[in-house]
This record gives C-alpha cells, sequence and structure tokens, in this order.
C-alpha cells in the first residue's frame, strides 16, 4: 500500500510515540510510507527526505512549507497542504491515509480524499480541542473533529471512553470504529540489566534508588508536586533520587524548583534522549512514574509511558485516570495508584514501593505478564495493517 499518514506536530521534534513508531513499522512491513508533518518551529521550507525515529523502518518525510510568521504560518501552511494533498490525488499517489490532526490539515485531508474517494482512517488519541484553551482555537478544533467523525472512513480510538466520546460527537454518523490499545515494541522494552556506567553517566551512585519519569514535561505532569515532597521520600528512602527522562515547555519551572530547594544532586533532567536508549535508562530505576492531574486533557487518555514502563519491568506509581484504572488493574497488572492532588501520599507511595523489595519483585513480574498478553507491538500493528488494507478494498 501507498500510505499517507498526515499530522500537524514535528514529526523529527516530537518525542517518540506511535506516531513514528507505527508508521515506521508500516515501512518496514514493506508499505510506501510517507508523513507528512507542520513543524511550527521550523523555517517552513518545505523539505522532503527521509527519515527513521525508531531505527526500524525509513519513511519519507515531507515539511508543510508555510510564511513563518505569528498566526499567518497556521493558515499559510493550512493552504498549501491543501494544494500539495490535491497534487498527490490527481497524480494517485495515495492508496490510504491514516489520520492524527485536525486543523492544520485534518478537515481538509478528510474533504479533499471524499472527493478522490480515498479512505481516511483517523487515529483518535485524545479530546483534541480541549488541548487548548483559547476559545479562538478551541471552536475550530471542535467543529473540525465533529467534521471528521461524521465524514472519514474509520475511527481508531485507543479505548472505549474515546469510543463513546466519538460516537456522541458524531450523532452517530461514524461509519466505522474500531478500538486499538497502544502497542509497545517487547524486544526493545524489556528488563534490563542495571547499567553500572549509564548511572555513573547520569551522575547516581551504584546505591541510589531511581524513580523515572519518561516523557513530555506538561505543566499538568505533576512531576513539580513530586518534586515539591522529595523530603517525603527520603525521609522513608534517604537514598532516592529521580530522573526525568525528556522535556518540554515546563522544564524551566522544574528546573526553578530544583535550585530553590537545592536538590540538583537528588533530580536529574536528562532531556529528550535516543528512543532505542530509554528502556536502558529505565533499566537503572526501581520504579517509574506517571503523575498526570486529572484533567480536561487526561481524563480520556492511557499515557503510553505506562506501557513502556511496564514492559520494563517496571512498577508504575500512577494517579487514577478513569481509563487507565480500567485496564490497568491494580497489582495484577504492577500499577498501583495514587491520586497526585494528595502530593505527599503520592510521593510517600513512590517511596515505599522502592522500599519494599519483596512487594517490587512481585509487582514487575505482574507487569511484564500483562504487557505481553495485551500490548504486544506485533498485535497492534498486524491490526492497523488489516484495517488500512479493508479500508482500500472496500
Amino acid at each position: 500500500m501507498r500510505i499517507l499518514i498526515v499530522h500537524e506536530v514535528s514529526y523529527a521534534k516530537k518525542v517518540v510515540y506511535e506516531y513514528q513508531d507505527f508508521a515506521e513499522r508500516l515501512a518496514a512491513r514493506g508499505h510506501e510510507v510517507t508523513v507528512v508533518d507542520f513543524d511550527e518551529d521550523g523555517d517552513g521550507r518545505g523539505n522532503r527526505s527521509m527519515a527513521s525515529r525508531t531505527g526500524i523502518g525509513s519513511v519519507l518525510l515531507e515539511n508543510t512549507a508555510h510564511i513563518n510568521l505569528l498566526l499567518v504560518k497556521y493558515f499559510s501552511a493550512r493552504n498549501r497542504f491543501k494544494k500539495s494533498l490535491s497534487r498527490k490525488l490527481i497524480n494517485k499517489e495515495v492508496d490510504v491515509v491514516l489520520l492524527y490532526s485536525v486543523f492544520i490539515n485534518g478537515t481538509n485531508t478528510v474533504r479533499l480524499c471524499n472527493r478522490f474517494n480515498i479512505p481516511v482512517c483517523y487515529r483518535a488519541l485524545d479530546v483534541y480541542h480541549k488541548i487548548r484553551n483559547n476559545l479562538l482555537i478551541l471552536l475550530p478544533l471542535y467543529f473540525g473533529e465533529k467534521y471528521i467523525y461524521k465524514n472519514c472512513d474509520e475511527v481508531i480510538p485507543t479505548n472505549e471512553k474515546m469510543s463513546h466520546y466519538v460516537k456522541k460527537m458524531s450523532h452517530g454518523r461514524c461509519k466505522k470504529i474500531f478500538m486499538l490499545n497502544h502497542g509497545v515494541d517487547t524486544s526493545l522494552f524489556n528488563k534490563r540489566e542495571n547499567d553500572i556506567m549509564l548511572r555513573k553517566k547520569w551522575g547516581f551512585n551504584e546505591d541510589d534508588r531511581i524513580a523515572a519519569f519518561v516523557g513530555t514535561t506538561y505543566d499538568f505532569a505533576g512531576i513539580d508536586v513530586v518534586i515539591r515532597h522529595f523530603d517525603v521520600m527520603r525521609g522513608i528512602l534517604p537514598a532516592i533520587k529521580i530522573m526525568i527522562v525528556g522535556g518540554g515547555d515546563y522544564d524551566h519551572e522544574l528546573k526553578k524548583i530544583i535550585r530553590e530547594r537545592q536538590l540538583e544532586k537528588e533530580v536529574v533532567l536528562t532531556g529528550f534522549q535516543p528512543y532505542g536508549e530509554v528502556p536502558a535508562l529505565l533499566g537503572i530505576a526501581d520504579v517509574a512514574f506517571n503523575s498526570f492531574q486529572l484533567n480536561r486533557i487526561t481524563r480520556d487518555i492511557i499515557p503510553v509511558k505506562i506501557v513502556q514502563y511496564l514492559a520494563c519491568g517496571k512498577p508504575a506509581i500512577c494517579t487514577p485516570l478513569p481509563d487507565v484504572v480500567k485496564t490497568f488493574p491494580e497489582k495484577e497488572s504492577g500499577v498501583l495508584y495514587c491520586d497526585i492532588q494528595n502530593g505527599a501520599a503520592f510521593a510517600g507511595m513512590i517511596a515505599e514501593t522502592m522500599a519494599n523489595r519483596a512487594l517490587l519483585d512481585r509487582l514487575s513480574n505482574n507487569a511484564v505478564r500483562f504487557v505481553a498478553k495485551n500490548f504486544d507491538m506485533n498485535t497492534q500493528i498486524v491490526n492497523l495493517e488489516n484495517e488500512l488494507i479493508g479500508l482500500c478494498r472496500n
């Protein structure tokens, strides 16, 4: 198949998740995959190049050209993408589209593909319009979502809650819904030996006990809450340290809190690391945590980081996001729950779990078994491939 994957965030700069993983696995399975992205912080030149973020396969990456001026860039990108996609469809370069976006290139993708009879599959990862607070941005996203759900050929959400949301937004007019779990590559994300050299690289001693967070440091990620209660953790487990693998717009605030509390040696910010090195970093940790606050963005999502934690045999201390609780049974899946609203209790649970070796081992074994049974990437990519093939045949 000639698969076009369309998103409105940077393919090269965004932390690796299924956006890049699915694309490159489909390419590795013999499909011709082109990814069109929009890098709002880029130069706007519309570059084309071969790209690989995972090392599994390579895709043709096309950056959407735009006029690099505030606000103007969004509308110019929308207009130029429309012209570029029209050329592709007229030249019959596309068999099926996997769509992730709404405003910049989402609605135009659905509209043009309907005109040229090219099937579009929309991947629903979250409630898109609720990510923004500005009403001028929120409203176009809201109506864009409704249009896409009603007019694309298939919607693939990550969970039942998202399925119900899609049905409600489309007033039951969505043509087809197929639920697809996040997948994890257990040949990459698996239990690792405690790498002494890696510990030294990041300033950890052999006796240090490490709690890890992996991913984007959003303002709602709750990492600041955990750091503010570091004394609670240290009171339970004196050798405890925190490692944040990733980065984001909230880094400046985290660094400020660390500096104010003189925790430079206790809390390590690694910044974004190559995708293939994340499992080794998790390998030096005792537990991992997802401290997301419950809000309109997080209430309907399952962060893929949780699956990666568990695949690496790391017990996960998580806030009780509704669909996470439904998907990951406490203890049986290797997950323990605590509300981040009680920051001291959440921080305390991290330390108490790390201090209990028997509990750590039991949760670790449960985690690996649970992921192997429910989230194997090979199963998810075959399911996605079959759905795309089915759309092409209809």
